[in-house]
């Protein structure tokens, strides 16, 4: 009977005991887990606006998002300016040409006359008076302007860059200089802008931001360069894109001192591609 009560514990119980130790770590949980993080931002936004390639007015041909200098433009067309002041697309306005502006002066009888009757430029849609000739009546070519504008509307800051290149004799680029300002609001053609934005320049004046005050030649920014650096928003409030738009507002101005009849006829012009970018 002792024998048997010797048999009974030892051997089966350490085995029984391993058995057990086994048993718990198979039903340990797995080191493994699953991570979900999603993850929502809002990035820069610049939205530009004026006429397409058509010449069909207001179209949004700009979408740009971004953020440390890296950009995309989801819109792959390019925007084309408008006549500042309305809707007319720049080329569409002129169909015989953008003339330089005309004085006749020292006429008999009569003040001088001159073609600069708002829009200072010639066109068809000028119009003079008949006028007494003398002996040393003239007409001479006087200063000439061409205003155009685009529009942005922007949900943080951004810049602008400028390269210019001739289309002609690279010659015209000297005789062409350029000056930017701003307007934060306004109606063109019908449509209101502005009234939701404010100058995306802290310095809130039309000349913020832009990197020179006066006139500049074209010759010299073939290279490009930021001709504005904004450092806020155009939306202060909430609104549509034209409410949160501020309009860019370009002055063209061709100035060769006074050209005689003899010296026939000719073209000056430029191509300007201005690039909305987000730093």
């Amino acid at each position: 009977m002792r024998a048997k009560k010797q048999i009974k514990c030892p051997a089966w119980v350490r085995m029984g005991t391993a058995c057990l130790a086994f048993g718990v770590c198979v039903a340990a949980p797995s080191a493994s887990g699953t991570i979900d993080r999603p993850h929502f931002k809002v990035d820069g936004v610049a939205i530009v606006w004026a006429a397409d390639a058509g010449q069909t007015a207001p179209i949004v041909s700009d979408f740009v998002i971004g953020q440390n200098g890296s950009n995309t433009d989801l819109i792959s067309s390019d925007v084309h300016t408008v006549v500042t002041g309305s809707l007319d697309p720049l080329d569409e306005s002129f169909p015989d040409g953008a003339g330089a502006t005309l004085r006749v002066q020292r006429v008999q009888g009569g003040p001088n006359q001159t073609t600069r009757q708002g829009d200072r430029f010639t066109s068809s849609d000028d119009v003079l008076n008949p006028f007494g000739l003398r002996a040393n009546t003239d007409v001479r070519t006087i200063r000439s302007d061409i205003l155009s504008s685009f529009y942005v509307a922007s949900n943080t800051a951004f810049n602008i860059d400028v390269v210019s290149s001739s289309v002609g004799d690279p010659a015209d680029l000297n005789l062409i200089r350029l000056r930017m300002r701003l307007t934060r609001t306004g109606t063109d053609g019908g449509l209101s802008f502005g009234s939701a934005a404010q100058l995306p320049h802290s310095g809130n004046t039309d000349r913020s931001g832009v990197q020179w005050g006066g006139y500049r030649r074209l010759s010299t920014l073939t290279a490009g360069r930021d001709i504005f650096r904004g450092n806020r928003k155009t939306a202060a409030s909430a609104g549509s894109i034209a409410d949160q738009s501020v309009r860019f507002d370009l002055d063209y101005r061709w100035n060769t001192g006074n050209i005689d009849l003899s010296d026939g006829t000719f073209d000056v012009a430029a191509d300007v591609v201005y690039t909305v970018y987000i730093p």
